[in-house]
């Protein structure tokens, strides 16, 4: 044996071909809806895929992909995270993965080479271009595969700087990309849903729509959790879950609003509100003074008072809680040591309960039943001085629609007598119809009559002179409606003295507690000021309101 034969001991091995790993998996892709629909792109790159796996020997394991994902950015295409955990959770690892265009595979550029090397270095697994035969087992082949890589980046951006100020002037104009939300039907070019085509984009408020204005409503007064909302909208046959209303409240579309990443600033929408920016703002205010509330339905009947006692020292809510032992019912700071209160009047207490105590507190509002002729009186007047001057505004409005009405009518003749083309009529016609809108959501169609206005007097004063007893026989909902109508940022408990106090009460009724406490102070013959008389005085550093505290 000479030298060199002794050596061949040490050569490498040569693969043993029987027990190689042969398994593959295989992944596909487009890049929109409307390619998925319209093109067999994902089934041909299937069919490749297949007929390279055949050629080669390779074994398909599984396939990922086959649906439309955006490649902006990886880990969010569900097909595609699945395929990186399924490679990484298991303990045999494919040998690769065949996909038929780099370009299918990402185009996030650096991201993806660092993923491909990740995956041939750390894990063992290749990559595959089936169109080009492209792969990772050489040196060469990565190198192709990386450039292909970054050119799919560079293809994205190019065509993005290409399409971004053509996207972004859409915006500023006040487009939308996207489906709209719930409460809204969605009409447009490329829309394919039966009846919605058109040629131009629209959102138009839907019957769900309708009802979520009420939601919004309720949500802005701060009555009501999302529990509760979801709730009231189920009875009225609106099926919501609470992670979207939860987003919902936070949607700035629903205003009107536009905020989108391609533009600096948010844009005014083209398309009705169901809110108004400003009650939008109140919601927001609710959610960051309670952002737990759509968690769980804390409300109680033996607890009305939830969500509107504070407390004296430190002004946070008291919560409500049940004693279920004993069966009693409490409310309590959840900052302050000691402040807590029975929420029901029991025997053995000392003090009376805190709802019963809320009773008579009400009974300082209480209108005295001489003043109501008076007050009657006053109010009449002064809605007949606002209303003089609204007819105007209204019969100016209604005119204003009628001739607008009229001219539709006339374009529709002059477009039967082939006076105008299509094309100018619709235009004309959405210009009027959008004028005729405008003037319509000016109008107030609900101006109550003069015997109806009498009524609804009478029945609000009546309601005045017994807030206390009206309040008791009010069902929950109307007891927190009614306490939110009588103070808007709820009552303090003063645990020492047994009491509750004020920081802003309803003007209309602040004007009451006064003319009420004077007239009785002048009946007892006594030069005392109320201010000076009434047990409800504001504690040290609130600034006097409207209520007389």
């Amino acid at each position: 044996m000479n030298n060199i034969d002794y050596f061949k001991k040490f050569m490498p091995a040569i693969p043993d071909l029987a027990n190689m790993n042969f398994d593959v998996l295989s992944y596909t892709r487009v890049s929109s809806k409307d390619q998925f629909t319209n093109n067999s792109s994902v089934s041909n790159q299937k069919d490749h895929n297949i007929n390279y796996a055949k050629e080669h020997k390779y074994n398909i394991i599984e396939e990922f992909g086959g649906t439309y994902e955006s490649a902006k950015s990886d880990f969010t295409r569900k097909e595609f995270k699945r395929l990186i955990d399924k490679i990484k959770t298991s303990k045999k690892k494919p040998y690769a993965i065949l996909v038929f265009k780099m370009s299918r595979f990402s185009r996030s550029g650096g991201n993806a080479i660092g993923l491909v090397n990740q995956l041939v270095e750390e894990l063992k697994v290749h990559l595959i271009e089936t169109s080009s035969g492209n792969s990772t087992t050489t040196e060469r082949g990565k190198v192709a595969i990386y450039e292909s890589l970054f050119h799919a980046y560079k293809e994205n951006i190019e065509r993005m700087e290409i399409i971004r100020p053509a996207m972004q002037t859409f915006i500023k104009n006040g487009g939308r990309f996207g489906s709209a939300p719930i409460g809204y039907d969605h009409y447009g070019p490329r829309v394919k849903k039966e009846g919605f085509l058109s040629s131009k984009q629209r959102f138009e408020i839907n019957k769900t729509g309708i009802i979520l204005k009420d939601a919004w409503k309720w949500k802005a007064s701060g009555l009501y959790n999302d529990v509760q909302i979801i709730g009231k909208l189920a009875m009225r046959g609106v099926k919501i879950r609470p992670q979207y209303i939860s987003s919902m409240w936070r949607n700035p579309f629903y205003c009107g609003i536009n905020v989108n990443r391609m533009v600096d600033k948010p844009v005014q929408g083209d398309w009705e509100k169901i809110v108004s920016v400003e009650e939008f703002k109140k919601v927001q205010d609710v959610i960051f003074k309670h952002p737990h509330d759509h968690l769980h339905n804390i409300e109680n009947d033996k607890r009305p008072l939830t969500h509107l006692i504070n407390c004296i020292h430190c002004e946070s809510i008291l919560v409500g809680y049940e004693v279920k032992k004993k069966g009693l019912h409490y409310y309590r700071c959840p900052k302050c040591n000691g402040v807590s209160v029975n929420a029901n009047s029991t025997p053995k207490a000392k003090r009376i309960g805190a709802n019963d105590l809320y009773k008579d507190f009400l009974k300082s509002y209480t209108l005295d039943e001489e003043f109501i002729p008076v007050l009657k009186f006053q109010i009449e007047k002064l809605y007949d001085y606002h209303n003089d001057h609204n007819k105007v505004d209204q019969e100016n409005l209604l005119a204003q629609k009628r001739e607008l009405e009229g001219q539709l009518k006339d374009s529709k003749i002059r477009l039967g007598l082939g006076v105008i083309d299509a094309e100018t009529f619709s235009l004309t016609n959405q210009h009027i119809q959008e004028r005729i809108a405008a003037i319509e959501s000016k109008i107030d169609y609900e101006q109550p009559t003069k015997s109806n206005l009498e009524i609804m007097i009478d029945d609000s004063l009546a309601m005045a002179s017994q807030l206390n007893v009206v309040w008791d026989r009010s069902d929950l909902e109307n007891k927190k409606v009614m306490s939110r109508t009588l103070f808007p940022e709820g009552v303090l408990y003063d645990p020492k003295n047994h009491r509750y106090l004020t920081k802003n009460v309803n003007s209309y009724f602040g004007l009451i507690n006064t003319l009420s406490t004077n007239y009785k102070e002048n009946k007892k013959r006594t030069n005392q000021s109320a201010a000076d008389l009434s047990p409800l005085v504001a504690r040290p550093g609130f600034e006097p309101g409207t209520s007389g505290l």
